[in-house]
């Protein structure tokens, strides 16, 4: 989710009024956290913020290194950013303490370009996400429960292993056609890596979540995703229309193309056919999209919330798994070494039909559980996760011998926790690398042959606040069993099917590049940072 170009002085305008207020409201009585340094109070890191993340977070990491907590304003809002592994725990107190309903709202403004009115209907459900209600709301109607309902479709079709497996076989299908298209056997082609990803494997993605007709009847879907992947980000926290034009229209140029498809298959789609049990239709695609849609309807939500969802959700489908996926093979690609080791685990996870001569992945469990896999998807996830994990205070709560009081925001971003040189760090391999190795470690067994051997096991020392690349606790991202199926299948597929050479490194436009890629800042604070510059390769499909 990149950043638009957004005039700071119009910005330092509009808020320049909110200074007097906001320093009255700002209280000494108690102890307060370090304040983020400030050219303009109260003005200048919520400016920085709203437009530039990636340099926001750099500020805020140097300012963490002496304080594992500050505090800064966002508009009105007081923002307390944490690092530490018992800070971090705090922020993942149960939902009656700090809520993370309050960021979900804002993608439901922000994203699925909900009216005021619906969002309104899930802000008075006070009743939680669990079975039991919450106190005091005991004799709310099931049918009014919509964070609940919400929540047990996608514990049900997105995240149980029986439709993840079915979501993520899908996928395998339509991506591993999708890499015979214009690849004849045994022969050399040149393709610019991270382009390639972004057109063949979040077209297979969408095909897999949301179906055919969607691309179908929008041509330019995918085009249009991209230009909203880059514009997502500074969306989300409020700034009005008039200051990011462009933003709001791709957004509704994105929504249209999905209210399209939304109401296409909520007219043709025969839901007392057989198809309205089915893993998978070319109307809504899997179980789980289609299962939403049917909700949203009953519960007498809009066609545009439900077109609102699919957008939203086509940034969740892609704006963490094509960077991941795209990195790990750009690791691989510049280490041969490692590239053929893994080869040699993903090999292990396919078989050859004996009359046919076709590949087929036999086990795909056996593939997710190969160790050296399971360590360079992780050390990827550690690199190039940027998120801000975010919470609502909804009771003061004490962080770091802080009070925090009720209505505040509080924050811990990944790209600090990832990097931490305590955790992380091994000599010979800063937390600041790439190491395929760092999460593998090694135990002795005997082999066939009685003798002492060591072999490598996956092993994630970390506590969960010290690694968070989906969230924590209750509100984890309910689509993280796909999206590792989703990464580490297209990664396997790719390295069995090709030999690939690295010819380069070249800027987005195809023109050589002095360096290699690096995390794009642009996209920091909310989603997978891609990759800045794109790698030209030299491959030839083995099968």
């Amino acid at each position: 989710m990149g950043q638009l170009p957004v005039s700071s002085l119009t910005v330092v305008v509009l808020l320049g009024v909110l200074v007097i207020i906001l320093l009255r409201q700002t209280s000494q009585d108690q102890p307060q956290p370090p304040w983020l340094k400030e050219t303009i109070p109260f003005i200048s890191n919520t400016c920085q913020y709203l437009t530039n993340m990636g340099a926001f977070l750099d500020r805020a990491t140097e300012a963490l290194s002496k304080s594992d907590i500050i505090k800064f304003k966002l508009g009105f809002r007081d923002i307390y950013m944490v690092t530490g592994a018992k800070n971090t725990a705090k922020l993942f107190s149960p939902p009656h303490i700090m809520d993370p309903n309050r960021f979900h709202t804002l993608l439901m403004d922000k994203h699925w370009g909900m009216s005021k009115e619906e969002i309104e209907i899930f802000e008075r459900d006070k009743t939680g996400r669990k079975k039991v209600p919450n106190a005091g709301s005991e004799s709310t109607p099931e049918s009014q429960r919509h964070w609940y309902n919400h929540h047990q479709i996608y514990a049900k079709y997105l995240s149980s292993a029986k439709y993840t497996e079915i979501l993520a076989d899908t996928f395998f299908r339509f991506f591993s056609e999708r890499l015979n298209d214009g690849h004849p056997l045994q022969t050399w082609t040149s393709v610019r890596l991270y382009d390639f990803m972004k057109h063949a494997m979040a077209e297979s993605a969408i095909k897999s979540m949301f179906g055919t007709v969607l691309l179908e009847v929008n041509p330019d879907l995918l085009e249009c995703y991209w230009e909203f992947d880059e514009v997502a980000g500074i969306l989300v926290w409020g700034l009005p229309r008039f200051l990011i034009p462009r933003a709001y229209k791709i957004r509704e140029r994105l929504h249209n193309m999905t209210k399209k498809q939304t109401e296409i298959a909520y007219e043709e789609f025969k839901w007392d056919g057989p198809e309205a049990d089915s893993d998978w239709d070319p109307y809504w695609g899997s179980r789980f999209a289609r299962e939403i849609a049917r909700w949203l309807k009953e519960a007498g939500f809009s066609v545009r919330t439900a077109s609102g969802h699919t957008m939203a959700t086509l940034f969740g489908l892609n704006g963490n798994t094509l960077p991941i996926a795209t990195w790990i093979l750009m690791e691989l690609i510049q280490d041969p070494p490692l590239f053929r080791r893994v080869r040699q685990e993903v090999e292990q996870a396919f078989t050859i039909d004996k009359q046919t001569g076709q590949h087929q992945l036999e086990n795909a469990e056996k593939l997710l559980s190969m160790p050296l896999i399971q360590s360079v998807y992780t050390e990827a996830l550690r690199m190039h996760i940027s998120f801000n994990a975010t919470r609502e205070v909804l009771e003061d709560i004490y962080i770091g011998g802080y009070r925090i009081p009720k209505g505040s925001l509080v924050q811990s971003p990944t790209q600090i926790a990832h990097y931490n040189e305590t955790v992380w760090g091994v000599d010979g391999h800063p937390a600041s690398e790439f190491w395929a190795e760092r999460h593998l470690s090694y135990v002795e067994k005997t082999n066939g042959e009685n003798e002492t051997v060591k072999v490598p096991q996956f092993s994630i020392n970390a506590r969960p606040t010290s690694f968070f690349p989906y969230g924590g606790d209750h509100a984890m991202c309910p689509g993280r069993h796909f999206a590792k199926r989703e990464i580490i299948m297209a990664m396997a597929i790719v390295v069995a099917k090709f030999d690939i050479e690295f010819v380069g490194w070249v800027h987005p436009d195809g023109s050589l590049s002095d360096r290699p890629a690096q995390n794009d800042k642009k996209y920091a604070g909310a989603a997978g940072m891609p990759p800045d510059r794109d790698m030209k390769i030299r491959w030839k499909r083995l099968w």
